[in-house]
């Protein structure tokens, strides 16, 4: 190589330092971390004291905020794009065939908790009280059919007076609904997420009944096992969504406030900082 085109020992060190990095946020982030250029950047708008700070919230919110005390600190994100992998389906049986498509659920309900828990991991970085506006969506790629992300988007808060807590509280709510909430009496708990994919084959024997002239594909009729494995998969997220609202939160105190599409906002009392298709497949949440 020409001596005009060497680099530096300032720049091989800058390489070296570089490639560092990008092993050490590969690494945390496998183990469902942030990157480390985003925990750099979270701890010196804190050490800054939040000279500047960007927030989601509306301006009646933005003002309810500061009547009630608590302070909007930053917008705050957790991402994750998920493989999903393949699971065998029976097509072409005589019976109806339905199963849960296990590896579908699992990973949207993986990808979704690792949205969720970096989110809260940008907030504890802020030293937040809790993220509050917490809007978690999912959408998947033309480029990448086996691809899906899960995006959690909220506006990590401080309330005052009151030492941020180990682990910051995730709230749907939006700014007046948490205001309300506080006023009587309440406390965020979290936000949980269950998911089902549910698989349905009618078979050949339905199919054909359906289709037919002589047979009932002459008359309107509800086709039962599309309906039913509607209620399983809700069941199953429900049950999971519920599951998961007791192991994180170690107690069956807790009230659902709402669940949409079987994302479950949670409260508890404020007693501290944290106290004609033949087969068709049935998901719940259904993003669609």
């Amino acid at each position: 190589m020409p001596f005009w085109k060497r680099s530096s020992q300032e720049d091989e060190q800058q390489k070296i330092q570089a490639l560092q990095e990008a092993e050490n946020s590969r690494r945390s982030i496998e183990a469902g971390g942030l990157p480390i250029q985003a925990q750099r950047r979270l701890s010196e708008e804190t050490a800054a004291g939040h000279p500047l700070f960007s927030s989601d919230l509306s301006t009646n919110e933005f003002l309810l905020a500061r009547k009630q005390g608590y302070i909007a600190l930053s917008q705050v994100m957790g991402s994750s794009i998920y493989h999903v992998g393949w699971q065998y389906t029976r097509n072409y049986t005589w019976n109806t065939v339905e199963a849960e498509l296990t590896n579908v659920s699992n990973a949207h309900q993986h990808a979704a908790q690792l949205a969720l828990g970096r989110l809260e991991q940008e907030a504890t970085l802020l030293k937040a009280h809790g993220v509050i506006g917490v809007r978690l969506t999912t959408r998947s790629y033309e480029w990448g059919q086996n691809l899906l992300e899960y995006t959690a988007i909220g506006t990590a808060i401080r309330l005052p007076n009151t030492p941020p807590p180990q682990h910051p509280f995730l709230s749907d709510l939006s700014g007046q609904e948490f205001w309300t909430l506080l006023q009587a009496g309440y406390y965020p708990a979290g936000v949980v997420m269950g998911y089902s994919s549910y698989y349905v084959s009618l078979g050949s024997n339905m199919t054909q009944q359906l289709r037919g002239w002589f047979g009932s594909g002459g008359y309107n009729q509800e086709i039962v096992p599309f309906s039913q494995a509607l209620y399983t998969a809700r069941d199953l997220g429900m049950y999971r969504c519920i599951s998961i609202m007791i192991e994180t939160y170690r107690s069956t105190k807790l009230t659902i406030l709402r669940a949409t599409t079987l994302i479950c906002s949670c409260i508890s009392l404020l007693l501290g900082p944290r106290s004609e298709p033949r087969n068709r497949i049935m998901s719940f949440p259904n993003h669609n």
